[in-house]
């Protein structure tokens, strides 16, 4: 257990708080909870899901979006996860970060399951990998990307409520892309090992797709970004493909035990390069990451053939890692990568040092060295850090709320100016970005150096959290009652309502909190045109007008929205509203979807005593999660 300086310990167990008030008063413990983490963690890639969802669905305010993907090319795309906090499917960073999660499932089960989260991690691999073969169109055809990066950045819109074109884009033998194919190979070989005993029909179907995108990737070579040219500025492979071709290599030899891939393997990592030469595959000192698989390769072709001079490779490498420099406050930072979401590749420089670890006898001095790393690295991003935040979101109630993530935000746009300055939604588990070299963090939307998030920046994490509980480390946290902790409690129905013959007034209250309203009622009078506000239905007598783009934040504490009409004469204003919270999106045109939101009955002037949800409350959001 790690103590640092004050901070009240509202929301750990007793027993912590009492040890860390007797001992000093000063002290502060921080989280440990490796297995909540990854629980939290997971369900970040929950929150990116693309296409039809299913009934276990357990993130509230995510509902099925980009349901007829690839119908532009006549194929179903449908599926996958969505790169960071826009909503474009990138499917170079995605296999990376797939074939990562597989990667700690195969080698660190038990510290899944000592989380309780096992089989989370293989719901949460196969949503990847399904959406894989189904891209796998062709033995050399393989769509890699579904979204246009300049369509989509020009609008701030959850998933769910696009209106603009969403294109796929395809490699093939004319237009070939080793990197993103050789890395999707990688993904399914690796899920292949993840489910050979479980799901043996399963495994062979991924593995029969990893060989044939080897195979591709290997003949026909490229990198991705010079044949789809809507990749570049976005994950353009700066390192070129060889990277990739060895990575996958090294994956199909474990998967296969055939030695021609080994053969491959060899014919790059022990290739003689020029020092400028990009495809440089020696002599890598940086993190794994979404562009650069040479660290992972380095440490799986060690684990997979004993070599002698692989495991010299591997050995260099980590203590390459530990060599370089870190914040003040002690995390991993390279100077090169770093100012961009240094959590990530803090977690992904540890990572790699910890799966090397696993292979150790504990007679080694190595092994103890490089898990304390791991250790020091993760326990920083969970809160041991000069900033005194819990990086990931939802996990504390110190952790970032206001990443940048359009789904999330639930507002009309990432600047700061937007109302609220917070997210309205809780993406849970989701590692933001990071500190600056000196520490120091801003919890900023707009800031998308340190609070940006990308499915890339959970992966090489995720795999760390299980490696310290198959290490035997961590202790468990108590209750958390803190207001964005998981499970999502249901908020506390309180909605207020006026209405007279120039406009009605809404405000909610009991941190009710809705990113955007729509108010309902029926009426005999004739309302003419209506101001400040969207009118969905307009067929007396049944009204519906929802919030414009400035009005669509009730705040849960008695700050009034309005819209505004002109009745002449006697006017008696009806007794029973609809309203729905949520379910509404302010565009052009307006968005009306009131599945997607929670609707109240609601008795003028409203309160607690007279709002009635319209929808099985339960506990939780949804309930079926309590």
């Amino acid at each position: 257990m790690n103590f640092l300086k004050i901070k009240a310990m509202k929301y750990n167990s007793l027993i912590k708080f009492f040890i860390c008030f007797i001992l000093i008063s000063s002290i502060e413990c921080k989280s440990q909870d490796y297995g909540r983490h990854i629980e939290l963690s997971l369900l970040f890639y929950e929150c990116q899901r693309s296409g039809p969802l299913p009934k276990t669905n357990r993130i509230y305010w995510r509902h099925d979006s980009m349901v007829d993907a690839g119908d532009d090319v006549g194929k179903d795309l449908t599926g996958g996860y969505y790169d960071a906090g826009d909503n474009i499917k990138f499917n170079f960073p995605q296999a990376s970060a797939i074939t990562l999660l597989a990667w700690s499932g195969v080698d660190f089960a038990d510290g899944y399951k000592k989380a309780g989260q096992y089989e989370i991690l293989l719901d949460t691999v196969k949503w990847g990998t399904d959406y894989f073969i189904k891209c796998h169109t062709g033995k050399n055809e393989l769509y890699v990307q579904v979204g246009n990066g300049s369509i989509d950045h020009g609008d701030w819109v959850p998933p769910e409520y696009m209106q603009y074109e969403y294109p796929s884009y395809k490699i093939d033998e004319s237009k070939p892309g080793s990197d993103v194919a050789a890395e999707t190979a990688a993904a399914l070989a690796a899920t292949y090992l993840l489910f050979k005993e479980t799901d043996s029909s399963y495994a062979q179907t991924c593995l029969k797709h990893a060989i044939e995108l080897y195979d591709f990737a290997d003949e026909f070579r490229e990198s991705y970004h010079i044949s789809v040219k809507e990749a570049q500025g976005y994950y353009s492979s700066f390192n070129g493909y060889m990277d990739e071709l060895a990575w996958g290599a090294a994956w199909l030899l474990r998967a296969t035990g055939d030695e021609k891939y080994n053969e491959k393997y060899s014919a790059i990592a022990d290739k003689e390069y020029s020092e400028w030469d990009r495809n440089k595959y020696t002599g890598c000192t940086g993190p794994i990451s979404w562009d650069d698989k040479r660290p992972g390769a380095y440490i799986l072709i060690a684990m997979v053939t004993g070599d002698e001079k692989r495991m010299k490779d591997a050995y260099t490498y980590c203590d390459a890692i530990l060599s370089q420099k870190t914040t003040p406050g002690g995390l991993w930072y390279d100077t090169q990568l770093s100012m961009w979401a240094s959590n990530r590749y803090a977690a992904n420089a540890a990572a790699m040092v910890g799966m090397f670890a696993s292979i150790l006898p504990e007679s080694d001095s190595k092994r103890k060295e490089y898990i304390n790393f791991v250790q020091k690295q993760i326990n920083y991003i969970l809160g041991d850090n000069p900033a005194k935040v819990n990086f990931v979101v939802g996990a504390e109630d110190n952790s970032p709320k206001a990443v940048h993530h359009r789904g999330a935000s639930g507002t009309y746009g990432a600047e700061d100016s937007c109302i609220p300055p917070f997210n309205v939604y809780t993406l849970y588990g989701a590692l933001a970005g990071g500190p600056g070299a000196d520490d120091s963090y801003k919890d900023s939307r707009s800031n998308f150096q340190m609070n940006e998030v990308a499915l890339d920046y959970n992966a090489a994490f995720t795999m760390c959290l299980a490696e310290l509980l198959h290490y035997g480390l961590g202790t468990k946290d108590g209750e958390l009652k803190f207001d964005r902790a998981w499970p999502q409690r249901a908020m506390v129905p309180d909605i207020s309502i006026s209405m007279d013959n120039s406009g009605f007034k809404l405000s909610t209250g009991s941190n009710m909190i809705c990113s955007s309203w729509c108010v309902s009622w029926t009426s005999d009078a004739d309302f003419g045109n209506i101001y400040h506000g969207y009118v969905a239905v307009n067929e007396p007598p049944n009204y519906t007008v929802c919030n414009d783009r400035d009005t669509g934040f009730l705040d849960g504490d008695g700050g009034v929205q309005y819209a505004s009409y002109n009745i002449m004469g006697d006017f008696t204003p009806p007794k029973e509203f609809e309203v729905l919270c949520d379910g509404f999106h302010f565009g052009k045109p307006g968005i009306y979807k009131p599945e997607f939101g929670h609707k109240y009955k609601v008795v003028a002037p409203g309160g607690p005593e007279n709002t009635t949800p319209l929808f099985d409350n339960g506990k939780c959001w949804p309930s079926h999660i309590c």
